[in-house]
C-alpha cells in the first residue's frame, strides 16, 4: 500500500497549491484469526479488535495481542460498550454478560457463574476498588455481588438485600409488601460509596448500608415519607462534601441527613421543598435543594399547576439541623435544572415546559435578587455575574432561538433588544470561549464571530461573515496562540483576535458516512476517560464538576490532575496495568489537542486518506492512505497519536501520526 501521496488541500484561496505531506510509517503489524469486523480504542488505552474468531485486546505501544476471548468473537460493535463512569467494558449477547478489564482481559463478572438472566445494576466503586452487580435469576431471590477490580475475584455475594426487614403484614398490607419486593428487585439500585468501608444502597424497600468487605447489612433505615409505609417514588443519594460523618438522601419532597456509623437521622425532621428533589448544591452558606416538577397525580402538598406545569418551591437547608433558612419554599415555575455558583450567589435555571426562566439566589438569606423570574430565549448554557448584571448564553430550543444577553438586576430586564442570536436549525447554535475580559462567541445563524466585554456586556462583530464550505457549520471553538480556531468535520478556520481570517482549509468528505464513525469516536473516548476519572476521584467531584462555572471547572480539573500526578492514587483499585496506562492517558488528555483529523478523498479520486491538520497553521502534519476499500476498517486515537487500519483480511497495521 502506498503511503506517500500528495494531499490536495482546498484552502480558502483559489490559488493555493497542493501541499506535500509526509506519510506515516507503519509502527507494527498484527495478524488475527478471521476477518476483522470492527475495532475501537477504549478510555483505558487498550485497542479492542473484533474478528470472526475472537474479541482481542491489543497493547498499542508494544504492538502485541494482550489477550483473546473466543466466546466473544463476531459480536456487533453495539454489543460492546463502556461501563459508565469506569475504565471497564461490557460485552453482552443473549444469555451472556461479561464485564472485563480491557487492558488485561481479566473477566471481573460473568453472568453465567451466578445464573443471572438479567443484569439490572452495574456500578464501579473506585474507593474500594470494586464492582457491584445486581441481577435477577430465572427463579429464586435476586443477587447482589461485589468483585475485585484488580483480580476479578468475587468478594461476596448476597441474597438478603431484598429481604423484608419490617414486620410481615397480612391481607392487603402483606400483598403490597410482596409487590414492593418484586418491583424493588427489578429496579436499578441507587448506590453510593460512602468511604472505604461502607456502601449505601437504596431499594424500594428502604435504605441499607453494606459492609464493603463482607456484604453484611450494617444498618437499615426507613425513609420518613409523607405517608408511613408508603415507599418513596423518587430517591437520590448524595455524598457530603465537607462533613465525612454523613450522607444526604433526597426522597420525594424531602431531604434528610443520615449518620454513616449507624444510619441514625442527624436531623429531627427532613428539610422540605415543593416538588421532588432533583439535586442538591452544597454551598458554604447552606444546602440548596433544587426541586423538579413531579407528575401531577404524584405531587404532594398543595399542588399548583399553571399552564400544565406543576409549580415547585426551592429551599436552602442548614447543615446543622436541616432547618430551612427560608420560612417557606421559594416559588419556582417548574424544575430547577441548575444552580451555577458564583461567589455567595447561585444563578438558578428553571425549566417550565420548554420555557426557561432565570433568577439569582442569595444563599445566606435564601432570597432571590429579582422580584420576578426573567424569561430568556432558549435554554441556559452559561452564566456569570458581572458589573453590568447577569451575563448569559442560551442554546436554542424548538420554540426560540438562543442568545447572548445581559440581565439588568436592578430592573429585571434584558439589556439588549438586538442581542447576539443563534438559530433553531442544526448548526445555527452559539459556540463560546472565554479569554480574560473577553467572551468570544460564534453565532451560527449569521456566521459571525463576536467579542463580548465581560465587564459591561457590550459586544462587537469581529470581521465579516465566515463561510464554511461543503454546507458545514462549526461544531467547536478553541483559543490558540494563533487566534480563535473554528472547527467542523471537514473545515478549519483560524481567525485573528481582530477578526481577520488567517487560514482556512477545507477537505471534502467521502460520500460514505460510515467512514466517519471512527473519527467521531474520538470525543466519546475522551468523554469516557473523563467520566472514569471523575468516578475515580469520587462522587463529590462528579457533582461539583457538573455544576461548575468555567473558573471553578478549571480549578477542579487542576486538582484532579494533581491527584493523578501523585502516583495515580485514585486509580489504585484497578489493575496496575490499567491504572498506569489510564493515569498516563488522562494527564495527556488534559492538554487540548494541537491537531484535528479530517478524512477526505485521495487526490486521484480512488480511495481515501486521513489527514492530521495542525490547529495553529491549518497545514497537514501527517497523512495515512486508507486504501481503495469502499469502507476501510480503522480506528483513531488522538491521545496516543495513532491510527489502526485493517490492511488485509485479518491483518491490522498501526501508524504513528
Amino acid at each position: 500500500m502506498a503511503l506517500l501521496l500528495l494531499a490536495l488541500l482546498q484552502a480558502a484561496h483559489p490559488t493555493a497549491l497542493p501541499a506535500q505531506t509526509p506519510g506515516s510509517v507503519a509502527a507494527w503489524t498484527l495478524h488475527f484469526n478471521g476477518e476483522i469486523r470492527w475495532q475501537q480504542i477504549t478510555p483505558a488505552g487498550a485497542l479492542l479488535v473484533s474478528s470472526d474468531g475472537a474479541l482481542a485486546g491489543v497493547d498499542v505501544e508494544r504492538g502485541q495481542i494482550a489477550w483473546q476471548k473466543p466466546e466473544l468473537g463476531g459480536l456487533p460493535v453495539d454489543s460492546v460498550h463502556m461501563v459508565e463512569g469506569s475504565l471497564l467494558m461490557e460485552a453482552a449477547k443473549p444469555g451472556l454478560s461479561i464485564i472485563f478489564d480491557p487492558v488485561t482481559g481479566t473477566a471481573l463478572f460473568d453472568s453465567r457463574l451466578l445464573s443471572l438472566t438479567r443484569v439490572v445494576t452495574r456500578r464501579v466503586l473506585p474507593q474500594t476498588g470494586t464492582l457491584l452487580v445486581h441481577g435477577q435469576r430465572a427463579s429464586g431471590p435476586p443477587v447482589v455481588a461485589l468483585y475485585d477490580l484488580k483480580t476479578g475475584n468475587q468478594r461476596w455475594v448476597s441474597e438478603s438485600l431484598f429481604q423484608q426487614t419490617e414486620p410481615k403484614r397480612g391481607g392487603l398490607g402483606g400483598l403490597m409488601q410482596g409487590l414492593v419486593r418484586m418491583a424493588s428487585a427489578a429496579t436499578t439500585l441507587e448506590v453510593l460509596q460512602a468511604g472505604p468501608e461502607v456502601i449505601v444502597v437504596h431499594t424500594l424497600m428502604g435504605l441499607r448500608a453494606l459492609d464493603a468487605k463482607t456484604g453484611a447489612v450494617r444498618w437499615s433505615a426507613t425513609l420518613p415519607t409523607a405517608r408511613a409505609g408508603n415507599p418513596a417514588k423518587h430517591v437520590r443519594l448524595f455524598p457530603s462534601l465537607d462533613k465525612p460523618d454523613r450522607i444526604y438522601v433526597g426522597f420525594d419532597d424531602r431531604l434528610m441527613a443520615y449518620r454513616l456509623a449507624d444510619g441514625q437521622p442527624l436531623w429531627a425532621k427532613p428539610a422540605m421543598i415543593q416538588g421532588w428533589v432533583h439535586d442538591i448544591v452544597q454551598h458554604p452558606a447552606g444546602i440548596i435543594i433544587l426541586p423538579e416538577s413531579p407528575p401531577p397525580n404524584e405531587a404532594t402538598g398543595n399542588v399548583r399547576v399553571i399552564n400544565g406545569v406543576v409549580q415547585t418551591g426551592l429551599s436552602v437547608a442548614r447543615y446543622e439541623d436541616g432547618a430551612t433558612i427560608n420560612p417557606k419554599p421559594l416559588r419556582m415555575r417548574g424544575t430547577v435544572t441548575d444552580a451555577m455558583i458564583t461567589g455567595g450567589s447561585a444563578v438558578l435555571a428553571v425549566d417550565a415546559e420548554s420555557r426557561t426562566f432565570v433568577n439569582v439566589l442569595d444563599v445566606a438569606t435564601a432570597t432571590v435578587r429579582l422580584e420576578k423570574d426573567v424569561k430568556i430565549k432558549g435554554r441556559l448554557d452559561y452564566a456569570e455575574l458581572t458589573p453590568a448584571g447577569l451575563l448569559y448564553i442560551s442554546r436554542s430550543d424548538p420554540a426560540t432561538n438562543g442568545e447572548v444577553n445581559v440581565i439588568d438586576l436592578a430592573r429585571g430586564e434584558q439589556k439588549f433588544k438586538d442581542a447576539i442570536e443563534g438559530g433553531k436549525a442544526a448548526g445555527e447554535g452559539l459556540l463560546h470561549v472565554v479569554e480574560g475580559s473577553s467572551l468570544y462567541v460564534f453565532a451560527g445563524r449569521d456566521h459571525h464571530l463576536y467579542a463580548v466585554n465581560r465587564q459591561d456586556g457590550t459586544y462587537r462583530a469581529l470581521g465579516g461573515e465566515i463561510k464554511f464550505q461543503g454546507g458545514e457549520d462549526p461544531t467547536a471553538i478553541e483559543l490558540r496562540p494563533s487566534g480563535v480556531v473554528l472547527i467542523s468535520s471537514q473545515n478549519l478556520v483560524i481567525v485573528a483576535r481582530d477578526g481577520q481570517i488567517k487560514q482556512q482549509v477545507y477537505n471534502p468528505a467521502p460520500q460514505l458516512p460510515g467512514l466517519l464513525r471512527a473519527l467521531y469516536r474520538i470525543n466519546s473516548v475522551r468523554a469516557g476517560l473523563y467520566g472514569a476519572a471523575a468516578s475515580a476521584y469520587g462522587d463529590a467531584f462528579a457533582q461539583m464538576s457538573r455544576q461548575a462555572t468555567d473558573t471553578t471547572a478549571k480549578r477542579l480539573t487542576g486538582q484532579l490532575a494533581a491527584a493523578y500526578s501523585q502516583g495515580g492514587a485514585q486509580l489504585t483499585g484497578y489493575s496496575s496495568q490499567a491504572s498506569a496506562l489510564a493515569s498516563k492517558r488522562f494527564k495527556a488528555s488534559l492538554a487540548t489537542p494541537g491537531s484535528v483529523f479530517m478524512l477526505t478523498r485521495s487526490p486521484d479520486g480512488n480511495g481515501n486518506v486521513l489527514l492530521q491538520i495542525d490547529k495553529d497553521t491549518a497545514q497537514p502534519r501527517s497523512r495515512v492512505d486508507l486504501g481503495k476499500q469502499r469502507e476501510p476498517v480503522y480506528a483513531v486515537d488522538d491521545i496516543s497519536g495513532m491510527l489502526f487500519l485493517q490492511t488485509a483480511a485479518g491483518t491490522l497495521t498501526a501508524y504513528r501520526l
